[in-house]
């Protein structure tokens, strides 16, 4: 059967992979990845340079779990996609707890991403957003299909270029309607006033929406952690403004996890 106009958009995929989410909130839980391609920031801590371009292959986990993968063109159809996500879940026995669509930034698609997410919820998955939060426009037209949002909270110091505040509040505005955490990377450069402006921005928002502070992988990207010392004062102030703050590390690197 023919795919219909909207099954027939594509996007620049990097990868569709199956392994435990190692961020947040969620951290342990099994997901199937769909990383897109395409970044429009540069972080200082990024762990996933393969997918700033958006040239370069996809490449589809053969069995899930096994690290093994077949490459393919990078432009994929959602109604293709959808093929790929139902045979790993049916290979994993359905274990899953929900499919994380990740980047890149994938935001930058909003229309493939909201036929993708909603395909996705016909067929009783739920649906893990992970993003830079600067995108409420966009955030807007996939909402609906949505339901776990991790949004980073990014710091000026961690980018070549700060982003405008008054984007990340209105993408939290938004966010906040579903499940939602916010990540703050924290590096040993940032400084009292950006993580205060930050955390007064957040909580001028809600109060109530959770906040992991997340001390950026040694070794990745070009930046190195704050110390154990530094990073538990961070947690006393930003609980002056946020009513759940939490440590936690990038857990899938220390366990070797894609």
């Amino acid at each position: 059967m023919p795919e219909t106009p909207e099954l027939q958009l594509t996007a620049p995929i990097c990868e569709v992979f199956t392994s435990a989410q190692g961020e947040g909130l969620l951290v342990g839980v099994r997901q199937v990845f769909v990383r897109l391609r395409g970044c429009n920031l540069h972080c200082c801590y990024c762990d996933t340079p393969r997918a700033r371009a958006t040239d370069g292959p996809c490449s589809i986990e053969d069995d899930p779990g096994s690290g093994r993968f077949t490459q393919r063109g990078n432009l994929i159809s959602v109604g293709q996609l959808l093929q790929i996500i139902d045979s790993q879940i049916q290979a994993d026995d359905g274990i899953q707890h929900s499919i994380a669509l990740t980047g890149g930034e994938p935001l930058l698609y909003p229309e493939y991403l909201h036929v993708l997410a909603a395909g996705l919820q016909q067929r009783g998955q739920r649906i893990y957003l992970e993003t830079a939060g600067h995108l409420p426009e966009a955030l807007a037209k996939v909402l609906p299909a949505v339901d776990y949002i991790a949004m980073d909270w990014k710091l000026p110091s961690t980018l070549d270029k700060p982003l405008d505040t008054s984007q990340q509040t209105r993408f939290l505005h938004l966010a906040q309607q579903r499940e939602c955490v916010i990540k703050m990377p924290v590096t040993d450069n940032i400084s009292e006033e950006e993580v205060h402006q930050a955390l007064r921005a957040i909580s001028e928002v809600t109060r109530a929406v959770p906040l992991v502070l997340q001390p950026v992988t040694l070794g990745v990207g070009e930046c190195r952690p704050p110390d154990a010392q530094t990073l538990l004062q961070w947690q006393a102030v930003a609980s002056e403004f946020v009513n759940d703050v939490r440590i936690i590390p990038q857990c899938h690197p220390l366990i070797g996890m894609r």
